[in-house]
């Protein structure tokens, strides 16, 4: 999507920001493309992807070779309150992202909105700059149902973030030549499913040259299948896995595992967690296709880092990033 923003010398900064804004919300979601709000861009560097350890949940973030930066989920703690500081977000992503000198967050996705996922991105829209947000349009029905992911949205609005629900054919550019692909949900979206806010994740693939980093959240067997039935073999190729659902056994089947053909899977998870993540099929699967895992709770932070060319995946102690 190119949106053209009048360059009147009568048209203020603040007018032409509402016209970016009314231009990014009211233009149909499955428009092929779409502009994150300009920011000045230094000189290009490697492109850089953490998967952060937070327990069991998710969270990655991604700075662009222009440092954008996108944070995908936040980890978080089901049953809790954000507001005391003990959520993943609070104590791992906010001062991972201080430490790498962020103070604005381009795009921020909430994957689904299980508590896991989105909790911890509380913390991080309420302290820092968030420009845009990505989210899979499903909604939890009944009382009490996602808390985590209302306060969220309360926030966003609160703040006047425009939030964008993910699309199947949507490409984002994320600045230097990297752009982020959505491959799911679908439109429709999927239903029937013993847990359809999962299998309704938002999907993502960043591409940046000949170096590939899928996004899973929490898709399992029917998000996976709909991936396969939708889209050809080699829009899902990538050289990273993001393994859905903190490698549950009803995640990466062997047929997406042969359809995305990756050399490294990060998989996210707890120590010791009660769900058995991730599970021995899983781990089974992954080396019999001669995939090397990563794992958050044994190695912590896992580090992503491409020229375009070459992927290097790196374990490292948070604290070191």
């Amino acid at each position: 999507m190119s949106a053209a923003v009048s360059s009147s010398k009568h048209s203020s900064p603040r007018r032409r920001r509402l016209w970016v804004l009314l231009l990014t919300l009211l233009l149909p979601p499955a428009t092929a493309a779409w502009l994150l709000p300009a920011r000045p861009e230094p000189p290009d560097r490697p492109l850089r992807v953490t998967f952060l350890d937070v327990g069991q949940g998710d969270s990655a973030v991604i700075e662009s070779p222009t440092g954008r930066v996108v944070v995908i989920d936040g980890g978080g703690r089901p049953g809790t309150n954000e507001r005391d500081g003990s959520d993943p977000g609070s104590r791992v992503v906010v001062p991972f992202l201080r430490r790498r000198g962020v103070s604005t967050v381009d795009l921020l996705v909430a994957t689904h909105p299980d508590d896991d996922h989105v909790q911890g991105l509380v913390a991080v829209a309420s302290r820092l700059n968030v420009r845009a947000a990505l989210e899979s349009g499903f909604e939890e029905e009944g009382k009490g149902k996602a808390p985590a992911a209302g306060r969220l949205r309360a926030l966003l609005r609160a703040r006047r973030v425009p939030v964008r629900r993910a699309t199947r054919g949507q490409s984002i550019d994320i600045g230097g030549g990297a752009r982020l692909e959505v491959l799911g949900p679908p439109e429709p979206l999927l239903s029937g499913s013993p847990s359809d806010a999962n299998e309704n994740s938002v999907v993502l693939r960043l591409v940046y040259g000949r170096a590939r980093v899928l996004f899973t959240g929490d898709a399992g067997g029917a998000a996976e299948s709909d991936l396969l039935r939708a889209l050809p073999p080699s829009a899902l190729r990538a050289d990273v896995l993001k393994a859905g659902h903190h490698g549950s056994r009803h995640s990466t089947s062997e047929e997406f595992l042969a359809a995305v053909r990756p050399s490294a899977a990060i998989l996210s998870s707890g120590k010791n967690n009660l769900y058995g993540h991730p599970s021995p099929q899983v781990m089974d699967r992954l080396a019999r296709g001669g995939v090397r895992a990563f794992r958050t709770d044994r190695q912590g932070a896992i580090t992503v880092e491409t020229d375009g060319r070459r992927v290097r995946v790196t374990p490292h102690d948070a604290r070191q990033l």
